[in-house]
């Protein structure tokens, strides 16, 4: 009877683990070759969407990722990067190039806003970007996969979480 139990007991453990939580190899940030935003929306079309060859942040310039805030901290080379690029310029987060979730970015000193979006912001004078939520208390329809289980087993896996 014991083993029977313990057999059951493997079964239901082996088929309840999530393959989210299955770390990749690599977390990376893209800048999007081709995008249409969602007509009405500033959200990105995931249907129209074609990521540059190379990676604007690649793993090894990813430093560590606080997710009770939604930021990273990036390397000096990957944060001058991004501070050159213009308010509006479209991101995809990808681990092992295969994308978890859009993003726009809008630093704070945008005059605008991007409702529906997960929105990208410098922090501070440090070498952060912070993943914001649209526009803020506005967006509650967004899809909001900053702290995807695959994204966070993958930062963990590689020592980056915290």
């Amino acid at each position: 009877m014991k083993p029977l139990i313990f057999i059951l007991t493997l079964t239901i453990v082996c088929f309840s683990c999530k393959k989210d939580n299955i770390p990749g190899q690599t977390v990376e940030i893209y800048l999007l070759e081709n995008y249409q935003f969602i007509t009405g929306k500033c959200q990105i079309d995931p249907d129209a969407v074609t990521l540059q060859d190379t990676a604007i942040v690649k793993n090894q310039d990813i430093l560590e990722y606080d997710k009770a805030n939604y930021q990273y901290s990036l390397n000096d080379n990957s944060m001058q990067k991004i501070k050159t690029l213009a308010d509006g310029t479209a991101f995809a987060v990808t681990v092992d190039k295969q994308v978890v979730y859009y993003a726009i970015l809008k630093p704070s000193y945008s005059s605008s806003s991007c409702t529906g979006s997960i929105t990208i912001d410098y922090v501070g004078a440090g070498n952060k970007i912070s993943m914001k939520l649209g526009y803020a208390g506005v967006d509650l329809d967004i899809n909001d996969q900053r702290n995807n289980p695959k994204l966070i087993a993958t930062l963990r896996n590689q020592g980056k979480l915290r």
